[in-house]
């Protein structure tokens, strides 16, 4: 069997085995429900402040009054989909890194490995297929997302998207399958690497809660509550020499930071003059770390003992 075949074969039945889990599915359907709400919420706003502008723009009309622009005009349509990446940061990485887990875990309990491991196969063939089937199913639920967010964009009349706004919705979309993908790749790793099957769930979520709380806290004094707000997660730092000091050092590690940033960019909701406190631009830090976390699992799933792979019990 071709190194191809193999790793097509690994991935195929790894990523119809997860979807077969409730948990996983069930994180899948809270993530596509809360991206629809997301975009159903930004439709229902934008449709609203139209309909009321067209009503107040007709009586203006009548009464021979000047008729001032229509405030839908004046943001740019991409900043309705603000929201999506709070729901993305916050549920669509917890459903990667169970879904990683999952795909690791799932072997390691039925006692498949030692199977695995007396077949005429490389160890990177099972890393690539664990790592493809990965990214296959984060890319399925990104793909879902999307629909949703191009489906709402295009029905609102009074939008009209240019091309480079079109290229600008692709980009976020684009960075937030790196994001949920590093988070993924973790989840891989500590699946491989942990002796139980807790502790290789609760390392991953541990990291995540990290960068998505603390690392904002330390690089620019935002408490939690504003962390899960895409406009208050954006606040500036305070100029003094240790938020200074925190940013330049912690920076380029907060993907959390990077992904908010990047995605305020991509979506138009930056604040004039704010810039990320990171020496590094947020869309190479996240592509950088998604790297490091692609390298980190592929390793572990190198080293793995296939003749006695299953969890301590």
């Amino acid at each position: 069997m071709s190194d191809f075949s193999s790793n097509w074969l690994i991935a195929s039945q790894s990523a119809r085995f997860v979807l077969r889990e409730r948990t996983v599915a069930l994180l899948a359907v809270l993530f596509v429900v809360l991206v629809l709400i997301s975009a159903w919420l930004g439709w229902q706003a934008t449709s609203t402040v139209n309909q009321i502008y067209l009503q107040a723009a007709a009586f203006l009309a009548a009464a021979g009054q000047p008729v001032p622009s229509n405030p839908v005009l004046e943001i740019s349509p991409l900043a309705l989909m603000r929201n999506m990446s709070v729901y993305v940061a916050l549920i669509g990485a917890l459903a990667a890194i169970v879904i990683g887990n999952r795909l690791v875990s799932i072997d390691r309990k039925a006692g498949v490995l030692p199977l695995i491991g007396i077949r005429p196969l490389h160890r990177s063939a099972y890393a690539d297929g664990k790592i493809a089937a990965l990214l296959g199913l984060v890319l399925g639920l990104i793909a879902v997302a999307a629909l949703m967010a191009v489906t709402t964009l295009l029905l609102l009349p009074a939008l009209r998207l240019t091309s480079a706004q079109w290229l600008q919705l692709a980009g976020f979309m684009a960075i937030s399958a790196l994001y949920m993908a590093c988070f993924g790749l973790i989840g891989l790793a500590s699946a491989a690497w942990a002796k139980s099957e807790t502790v290789g769930l609760l390392l991953p979520v541990t990291l995540w809660l990290t960068a998505s709380f603390i690392l904002p806290q330390l690089t620019a004094n935002l408490n939690p509550t504003a962390a899960i707000n895409p406009i208050s997660a954006l606040a500036a730092a305070p100029d003094t020499g240790f938020f200074q000091l925190s940013g330049a050092l912690l920076g380029p590690l907060s993907v959390a930071d990077a992904y908010k940033f990047a995605s305020a960019n991509l979506l138009d909701y930056l604040p004039q003059g704010l810039s990320s406190p990171s020496v590094i631009s947020p869309v190479a830090s996240l592509i950088l770390l998604t790297l490091a976390a692609g390298g980190l699992a592929w390793r572990a799933l190198t080293r793995m003992a296939m003749t006695q792979g299953e969890f301590d019990v």
